[in-house]
């Protein structure tokens, strides 16, 4: 099972409800999430940029004009 939660002060609260019985050991690994720019090096080094054409994003986009507008 795998649960958010934020650390406030000692306590972390969890973020989503959980459905196992009181009184039940647990065990919390801590992971730090990464911030925007960190995650998009990652992706960047992972994935090669360049090898992508222009065929990769052409049906990408809804080509629908959308929703009537009244202003």
């Amino acid at each position: 099972m795998f649960v958010k939660g934020i650390k406030r002060g000692k306590t972390i609260e969890l973020l989503e409800d959980v459905d196992f019985p009181d009184n039940q050991e647990v065990l919390v690994e801590i992971k730090e999430v990464k911030d925007f720019w960190s995650a998009l090096q990652d992706f960047r080094q992972r994935v090669d940029l360049e090898s992508l054409d222009d065929d990769t994003f052409e049906n990408l986009r809804d080509k629908l004009p959308g929703r009537e507008v009244n202003l």
